[in-house]
């Protein structure tokens, strides 16, 4: 990848999407904002690389995802909470968390965490937006801020002291909320940690370009299930 393109971070809230965006020449953010539409807002970037909080390839028969397990060995126990197991791609087609929770346990032996019914819609949105032109590849915030740090992170990201320490992290790589144009409008559904994940996210766009990234995978592929791949 040696054209200029833009390069995405997204993350998800409560209404809608975070996107922290830049491009690769310049290697930095030159905007923050919300859209309530993740297909309008990657169609307003056709030609980009897109780091996603979010799963995008789901499994068929098998209740974990080998990505998601490494992603949890990578962050150590007290931060592999933040992975949280997807639904497989016929539970998300269920209309109630009753059905899709008996279905999974009919495929899988597992019930479904209400935390993944509750994010049906934004994985659907996901799901939606691979007919795009975009380049989008599935990322993890705290596993991207691990890896910057080069060791494991000291504080939870919603606390005061886990805030600072990821704001430090991304200064260090030359990214100032601050210094960046904020189009984020008056919305209370919006976290600052929100918005800490898009732009890590964003350094995860970059890293991808440069080849420089982490990709945790299934290295064994013997069959058509268990594909999913997350980019740090």
């Amino acid at each position: 990848m040696t054209n200029t393109m833009d390069l995405i971070g997204v993350d998800g809230t409560s209404s809608g999407w975070i996107a922290s965006i830049g491009n690769s020449r310049e290697k930095r953010l030159s905007s923050i904002k919300f859209s309530e539409d993740l297909n309008k807002l990657m169609s307003d970037y056709p030609d980009s690389v897109v780091v996603i909080d979010m799963p995008i390839e789901l499994n068929k028969k098998n209740y974990l995802r080998t990505c998601d397990v490494l992603a949890k060995k990578y962050l150590g126990k007290a931060f592999q909470s933040s992975i949280f197991i997807p639904p497989l791609k016929r539970v998300l087609k269920c209309n109630t968390y009753q059905e899709a929770n008996e279905l999974s346990k009919k495929i899988t032996g597992k019930g479904l965490s209400k935390q993944s019914w509750h994010l049906k819609g934004k994985i659907t949105e996901v799901q939606q937006i691979s007919k795009l032109p975009n380049k989008v590849y599935e990322g993890h915030p705290e596993c991207s801020f691990k890896m910057l740090k080069k060791e494991a992170l000291k504080a939870k990201k919603k606390s005061v002291s886990g805030i600072f320490e990821r704001l430090d992290l991304l200064k260090r790589v030359g990214l100032d909320p601050l210094s960046v144009n904020l189009k984020l409008e008056n919305n209370s559904s919006i976290k600052i940690d929100d918005v800490l994940d898009s732009m890590v996210l964003f350094v995860t766009a970059l890293r991808i370009v440069e080849g420089n990234y982490l990709c945790l995978e299934k290295i064994e592929i013997t069959d058509s299930d268990n594909n999913g791949k997350i980019f740090i």
